[in-house]
């Protein structure tokens, strides 16, 4: 595990990364080495345009929080000031190395492969940043979801990842390329659209165990028959779903017109648990 890196003063409510699926629990924390994840949410903030409340994160700063009553007022204009500088000055060109704790699963025997846990469909980095967490996505991960390996050979490098507990650190350069997952699997107000421009996995000693070959995002999405847009997938919203064709959160009165018309006459009951509803 390396060293974390410094905080910035303005940044002290940082915390590390973790490798989590979906919404599960994250239990690995990532290695950082240089990367700042404010730098990150700065460069995603910049690139797309999303809000950043920087009034309230200057509120809670520490320059903010240490100042007397008396200096107050003036440690937050200069604060606010030197954050509006650093998100206009924030270069969405910008690259990022991140090296998260990762796992390689078993063998899969019909597509000769050793799937890589991080780059399947779902899997993001969250980034906690300004309080929130910011979910990383690699839009070009598929092209470095898996270690190819003829069976043979897969036998003996199948033994060294037992050794390891299939545990291995991925080194992941990237830059930030939009917001929104393109295959609609991570969803969220904060989702950080990235693109991996390198990766190698490595041992617990920094061996190199493989590198991926990473095809670019733009080439990715030209040889694709499903092009994903440039804006994030709609997240799933309840209020404009049906359940068995019933659509959620109508009027009473409305669902009874519906089971009449489909069913015939209603009729109000009432289970045990005192639940009141038609039947």
């Amino acid at each position: 595990m390396t060293r974390a890196p410094m905080m910035r003063p303005w940044n002290r409510l940082l915390a590390g990364a973790a490798l989590v699926l979906g919404t599960a629990a994250a239990t690995t924390p990532a290695q950082q080495d240089d990367l700042d994840p404010a730098d990150v949410a700065m460069v995603w903030h910049k690139l797309t345009g999303e809000p950043l409340d920087l009034a309230a994160l200057a509120e809670r700063s520490d320059a903010v929080r240490r100042a007397s009553n008396f200096d107050r007022p003036d440690v937050l204009k200069a604060e606010r000031a030197r954050l509006e500088a650093l998100l206009a000055g924030a270069d969405p060109g910008r690259e990022f190395t991140l090296k998260v704790s990762d796992n390689i699963s078993q063998y899969d025997h019909d597509k000769a492969e050793f799937p890589i846990a991080l780059f399947q469909s779902g899997y993001y980095v969250p980034l906690q940043a300004f309080g929130k967490e910011y979910q990383v996505v690699f839009a070009n991960a598929a092209s470095a979801r898996a270690i190819p390996m003829a069976k043979e050979p897969a036998r003996e490098f199948d033994a060294r990842l037992n050794r390891l507990g299939r545990n291995v650190t991925n080194e992941i350069r990237f830059r930030v390329i939009g917001k929104g997952d393109p295959t609609g699997s991570v969803t969220g107000a904060l989702v950080v659209r990235a693109e991996i421009l390198g990766a190698r996995l490595l041992d617990r000693d920094g061996a190199v165990l493989f590198t991926p070959k990473v095809v670019p995002y733009a080439d990715a999405v030209a040889g694709s028959s499903d092009k994903p847009t440039a804006e994030a997938v709609p997240s799933f919203d309840p209020a404009t779903s049906d359940v068995a064709g019933f659509r959620v959160g109508v009027k009473l009165k409305d669902l009874d017109a519906t089971l009449q018309r489909l069913y015939g006459k209603t009729g109000r009951s009432s289970s045990n648990s005192g639940f009141a509803g038609y039947a």
